[in-house]
């Protein structure tokens, strides 16, 4: 494309028959849809939220997702609450509906009491 440049440095306006067009990087700028997310970003997410609960602890973690609106939760959870529902956490993250909860359990060693 040879344009001349005008003595101040910028380009000349452009002849009155060319129609304006926007700039293309600006109007063709990428959209995140979270139909668009792979596997991985999708169970990394749900780890992220399950390993950052502040009354979530686990020894061990796996997320797989099984489908598009499933998961498969597997690993040892040590919680001082038992309140909490693991499904409950995730469900709806990425439009998450189904959760196969495979998590085992225990009570945190901090809160056994001693022997004797």
């Amino acid at each position: 494309m040879n344009q001349s440049v005008t003595p101040s440095g910028s380009l000349p306006a452009p002849p009155a028959n060319v129609p304006v067009v926007a700039d293309p990087i600006q109007v063709h700028a990428p959209l995140v849809a979270t139909e668009s997310l792979t596997p991985h970003e999708v169970e990394r997410d749900v780890m992220l939220r399950l390993q950052s609960h502040p009354s979530l602890r686990f020894s061990r973690l796996n997320v797989h997702q099984c489908g598009h609106d499933s998961i498969c939760l597997e690993g040892f959870l040590e919680s001082n609450d038992d309140d909490i529902d693991l499904c409950d956490v995730v469900r709806g993250i990425h439009g998450i509906k189904q959760v196969v909860n495979h998590v085992l359990s225990a009570q945190s060693p901090d809160t056994v009491p001693p022997k004797g």
